[in-house]
């Protein structure tokens, strides 16, 4: 089990140079090439959002505040816990409706990698599975096997690790794409 903190976190840039992002965990190699990627992204103004071709990206509003999106035309509004799921090519934009507006994001490469979010209070005792299981505390009363999370801090448990967790967290399940039999 892997733990970050989220006030230890630097921020880097995102790829257009137009907002920050956290990055919570990833697969990254040493040259920075990732196949899926966990991050918080701090979105100020309108904001239009990188492109990243040969990805799904899902979205969860954590707030303050809801957040008006336009993807590839088309309004939605996210509400704080919403979660949207889009296609990296799609043209998309953000407007957040209060400042300091935080989302979490989970972005995996098509071709290898399928993944669900969702919001749960006290989840108990949780199992990777064959997978990658990724939980962000969405309240500062969190715990992790007994040890205090703060808000937005994040837990990362691989295939076939379990914890015992109690709060209200985002649950992103992130595990191989099967390939089809030849």
């Amino acid at each position: 089990m892997e733990v970050v903190e989220y006030s230890a976190i630097p921020p880097t840039p995102w790829r257009n140079g137009r907002g920050i992002t956290r990055n919570l965990f990833d697969d990254a190699t040493d040259a920075g090439t990732w196949t899926w990627r966990v991050s918080i992204a701090e979105i100020t103004g309108t904001q239009p959002y990188s492109p990243y071709p040969g990805v799904r990206r899902g979205q969860v509003a954590l707030g303050p505040g809801a957040v008006d999106l336009r993807i590839d035309g088309r309004e939605v509004l996210l509400d704080p816990e919403g979660i949207v799921v889009f296609d990296g090519e799609a043209a998309v934009s953000a407007s957040p409706r209060e400042a300091g507006f935080l989302d979490l994001n989970v972005m995996t490469h098509r071709d290898s990698w399928e993944c669900d979010m969702r919001s749960v209070d006290d989840p108990g005792v949780v199992d990777a599975g064959d997978g990658i299981l990724v939980l962000v505390a969405l309240r500062d009363s969190a715990l992790v096997d007994g040890r205090p999370l703060a808000r937005l801090d994040a837990v990362k448990l691989e295939t076939s690790a379990s914890a015992d967790f109690r709060g209200r967290f985002v649950v992103a399940r992130i595990a191989a794409r099967p390939h089809p039999r030849s």
